[in-house]
């Protein structure tokens, strides 16, 4: 699936770009089913400490996550997002021939997966806890890249895992504003926002988007989301890419996953890569923004 000159144009002078129906649902039931398993693991375990009295095991896929995260007091995020999950059915989704199809048609043939990631399970806005499970503030994602990658196109897919709208907190952007400076950013609880004398002006565009589609974001392009005001879990990952031929911004191992030139990685040598990377102790700055 290619895009079209018209979305490709859409995406250049807007900085963002919905895509329905990307992705096939026999896809996504194969990694809600990974998902799933993985959530049992978890479960268990905690079930085993202590930390929980009842498995939920009966609940669908959009709820029993909130519901074991509201009886722990802690979400499960940090469980099956990266670089903890790197079960092959993630691997293998990187891989999607539909969704890099879609990347080409911005970035080109050479693709490579960067390693900033994440797996979003949006708990309903009545769980509190303190990560990123429960809010996105506005920010860019280049923010969150060192320098070197400042003239690095870094694309985000931003891929709702169920139905998305505005009562369960689906993606919100500000249309065009992806041109010029990065703006300052600062640390908060729920990850880095741009500061507040910076501030995107105007007004956000909710984007609705059906389990499937796909938004792509520019890099520059201020997004966030507001609460999920349902019962039911708003999962969602955030993919970024961007050619592989230019820096990544951050010194982690991503992946070479579409190329006409070089092999691309196995899994094994993207495991192994976490695997060292875990290990090294040696510091070094992963923010523009760390002292």
């Amino acid at each position: 699936m290619t895009l079209e000159k018209s979305q490709i144009a859409s995406f250049h002078r807007h900085g963002y770009l919905p895509v329905p129906d990307v992705i096939p649902e026999s896809d996504l039931s194969r990694l809600e089913g990974d998902f799933t398993k993985l959530i049992d693991d978890v479960a268990g375990s905690w079930y085993d400490q202590g930390v929980i009295a009842n498995l939920y095991e009966s609940e669908p896929f959009e709820k029993r996550i909130a519901s074991l995260s509201l009886e722990a007091g802690k979400s499960l995020q940090g469980s099956v997002s990266f670089p903890v999950n790197l079960r092959p059915a993630i691997f293998e989704f990187l891989h999607n021939k539909r969704l890099l199809d879609v990347i080409e048609s911005i970035i080109g043939p050479e693709i490579y997966c960067n390693p900033t990631h994440h797996v979003r399970p949006k708990l309903p806005h009545e769980i509190d806890v303190d990560d990123w499970s429960g809010r996105s503030p506005f920010h860019q994602d280049a923010a969150v890249l060192l320098p070197e990658a400042d003239d690095t196109l870094v694309i985000t897919t931003w891929i709702p895992l169920v139905d998305a709208n505005e009562d369960n907190g689906t993606i919100r952007v500000f249309p065009g504003l992806h041109e010029g400076d990065i703006r300052t950013h600062e640390k908060c609880p729920f990850g880095w926002t741009i500061k507040e004398d910076e501030a995107p002006i105007g007004k956000a565009v909710t984007i609705p988007m059906n389990k499937g589609g796909v938004v792509i974001i520019h890099g520059r392009t201020p997004h966030g989301s507001g609460p999920n005001r349902t019962d039911r879990v708003r999962w969602s990952m955030d993919l970024r890419w961007h050619d592989a031929r230019k820096p990544a911004g951050r010194p982690l191992p991503g992946m070479l996953v579409r190329s006409r030139s070089h092999p691309l990685t196995t899994y094994d040598e993207w495991v192994q890569a976490w695997e060292i990377a875990k290990r090294d102790t040696t510091p070094r700055k992963m923010y523009r923004w760390q002292a």
